[in-house]
C-alpha cells in the first residue's frame, strides 16, 4: 500500500499542528510560503513538489528541516491519514517526518 500525496490527505493531515515540528522554524517558513502562493491559486498548493510541503511526511520523503524535536509525542496515531491507510501495520509506525515514507 501507498499512500497517495493529494489534497483531500493534505486536508486530513496532521504534520501541519504536530509537536514535533510545530515550533520549527523551517517549516514555519515552507508554511508561510504555502500559504502565499495558496491566496493567489487554490489549485497551485498541488503544483509544489512535495518535498517542498512539510505535511503527509508517511507519502512522501522524510523532513529535509533540520530543527524538528522528536521528543515531542507524534500525532500520527490521531491522523486520520494513518488510520484510513492502515499506518500501523508497516514501518515507521510513525515519526514519518523524521523516519521517512511508510513501508508495508
Amino acid at each position: 500500500m501507498e499512500v497517495e500525496f493529494c489534497l483531500e490527505n493534505l486536508e486530513k493531515c496532521l504534520c501541519d499542528c504536530c509537536p514535533v515540528q510545530n515550533k520549527s522554524r523551517g517549516v514555519l517558513d515552507k508554511m508561510k510560503i504555502i500559504e502565499e502562493i495558496s491566496q493567489d491559486d487554490l489549485d497551485s498548493r498541488m503544483m509544489i513538489e512535495k518535498e517542498r510541503i512539510p505535511a503527509i511526511y508517511c507519502a512522501g520523503s522524510n523532513s529535509t528541516v533540520k530543527d524538528l524535536n522528536s521528543f515531542h509525542e507524534c500525532q500520527c496515531e490521531k491522523c486520520m491519514v494513518w488510520k484510513e491507510n492502515n499506518l500501523f501495520s508497516g514501518e515507521p509506525a510513525g515519526y514519518f517526518c523524521r523516519d521517512g515514507k511508510f513501508k508495508q
